[in-house]
């Protein structure tokens, strides 16, 4: 499974028209209607549909991508154990999906990170340099070794906000529900995990600056 983790600088605003691109709400509500009836072909369409986002999510949690690939996985053996009892809210039926599996992604990340009991704090592995780019700046321009290492540094849950507003494009009260918290909440969170990367960053390059 070769997978894109090239994090955008995409503009949350636009996470809706992004995704109707790839599954229209009428197409999201019918999809979902037959996945709830098991149609094998509407589970590999879901698959297809939102595998490479969840293992970029993923993998740029857990900088490791046999592990990525395994939870990624393990994410959709999830999806399908609980889509018969899945109930969308909304009228977006594409952005309610989109946020239930991620929902599962996030939840099954919590429960890895309980079982492995470390956080993941190691570099990329040779050879996995098309994994990440630069392109992901926040108006704080991170190099691509500056990201992970600035990441790897923040909370579980300031990761999540990061992640999902400004990689997948979500707004806050979108990333609210799928966190079981306010929208406040999460703009704290993301002010907090903004502040503490271009803490990082300005140290990073004081370092560099004086050992070059």
């Amino acid at each position: 499974m070769s997978k894109d983790t090239s994090m955008s600088s995409t503009a949350p605003s636009i996470a809706a028209d992004s995704l109707h691109q790839l599954l229209p709400p009428a197409e999201a509500r019918e999809l979902l209607r037959r996945a709830q009836a098991y149609e094998e072909r509407a589970l590999t369409r879901l698959y297809h549909v939102f595998s490479d986002r969840v293992f970029r999510f993923i993998y740029y949690r857990v900088q490791d991508r046999p592990r990525a690939e395994d939870l990624t996985n393990e994410v959709f053996v999830r999806m399908l154990e609980s889509v018969e009892n899945f109930r969308p809210s909304g009228d977006d039926a594409s952005l309610a999906l989109t946020g239930w599996i991620f929902t599962i992604a996030r939840n099954l990340l919590i429960d890895d990170y309980r079982r492995q009991k470390i956080r993941a704090t190691e570099p990329l592995p040779e050879g996995d340099e098309e994994l990440a780019d630069d392109s992901f700046d926040v108006d704080l321009h991170l190099t691509r070794a500056e990201l992970q290492n600035a990441l790897t540094q923040l909370t579980e849950e300031q990761q999540t906000v990061l992640l999902l507003r400004f990689e997948e494009g979500f707004t806050s009260v979108q990333v609210a529900k799928m966190m079981g918290k306010t929208d406040m909440a999460v703009k704290a969170l993301q002010r907090r995990a903004l502040a503490t990367m271009a803490r990082l960053l300005d140290q990073s390059r004081d370092q560099v600056a004086i050992t070059g």
